[in-house]
């Protein structure tokens, strides 16, 4: 889809060069298991904020918030997520002039929760606004893409289309702009910690296997059918059980998480349905039956990092239906 203003159109936007948007990236859970590449849950609590206002001059600037948390993040629009995507909504619109942007960064870089797909997002969605919304979010799935592949090396959707979407999808990791939206039929309550280890994407997908076993295969193709299956009928149960039964991945990259093995015993001990790696660590996420279930694991799940020698912060989370948003 395309889309050029008018000349009124231009001219309105003109009148006030100091008009303001800000655009929420969601913050995402990937692989949930044995859906690697392939299943991302979007999740409230954490996001990425990008404000944009229009400028006469082309092209993405953009700066850090002095008061985001993170501050060591590209402000080479070249190289940040937010830009790119924020680029490929103007191109996308045909028009002339740019934004500048600022980020606060309220999600860890590199702590497995969609961080980067998040300014992503935030971005693309910033600008749409500035445009007075010419686009669908399902017609700003190529521009988030393009924004995410900045970070990750590949244009893979399971963290950016969560984001933009909202909810549970289903995409395709050879092309991520086939995917499904998928409903959940009740709340899941969700434990997740973000233990202070950095696990680069990159890094992550370097050490993976290039081969696997035929069994191993199969297993893990049953498997995330059963655990789709479960996502839609609010089996909570199974879904925490099946989601740790990933035998590709997550054994792999879990060498990369020092409180590993601790922290997702202490989650089963407490009562959590299952607990497993969000992408490629460190953050663990524990599937519970109820909020005060969440909140007794996220404690055990937080005590057992420390134990391990690793710092971690937590929260009770919940999947986000709506995606992106802004103000």
């Amino acid at each position: 889809m395309s889309y050029s203003l008018s000349v009124e159109e231009a001219s309105v936007l003109a009148s006030d060069v100091n008009n303001q948007v800000t655009a929420y990236g969601p913050a995402s859970l990937s692989n949930l298991g044995p859906g690697f590449d392939a299943l991302g849950l979007c999740i409230s609590g954490l996001a990425d904020a990008v404000s944009a206002w229009r400028t006469d001059r082309p092209g993405v600037s953009l700066e850090i918030d002095p008061k985001s948390p993170f501050q060591d993040i590209p402000v080479d629009a070249s190289k940040n997520t937010a830009a790119i995507a924020a680029q490929a909504v103007l191109d996308q619109a045909g028009v002339s002039w740019g934004v500048s942007m600022r980020i606060n960064k309220g999600i860890v870089p590199g702590s497995g929760v969609g961080s980067s797909a998040a300014s992503a997002v935030a971005g693309a969605w910033a600008v749409n606004q500035l445009l007075d919304a010419p686009f669908e979010k399902r017609d700003l799935v190529e521009a988030v893409l393009t924004g995410e592949a900045a970070a990750s090396g590949s244009r893979h959707g399971d963290n950016v289309l969560p984001a933009l979407l909202g909810g549970l999808v289903l995409v395709s990791p050879t092309d991520p702009t086939s995917f499904r939206c998928l409903s959940l039929p009740r709340t899941l309550p969700i434990a997740l910690i973000q233990p202070q280890v950095e696990v680069l994407t990159k890094e992550a997908r370097a050490i993976l296997p290039k081969l696997v076993s035929l069994r191993d295969a199969v297993c893990n193709a049953a498997d995330l059918a059963f655990l789709l299956d479960a996502f839609q009928s609010g089996d909570w149960e199974t879904v925490g059980k099946v989601m740790m039964q990933d035998r590709l991945v997550e054994p792999v990259r879990a060498t990369l998480v020092p409180c590993y093995e601790g922290v997702k015993q202490a989650a089963l001990e407490s009562g959590a349905f299952g607990c497993a790696l969000s992408g490629s660590g460190p953050a663990f996420f524990a599937v519970a039956g109820t909020e005060a279930d969440a909140a007794r694991v996220l404690d055990a799940m937080l005590e057992a990092s420390k134990n391990a020698g690793v710092e971690a912060t937590g929260t009770v989370t919940y999947a986000h239906e709506s995606g992106v948003w802004h103000h």
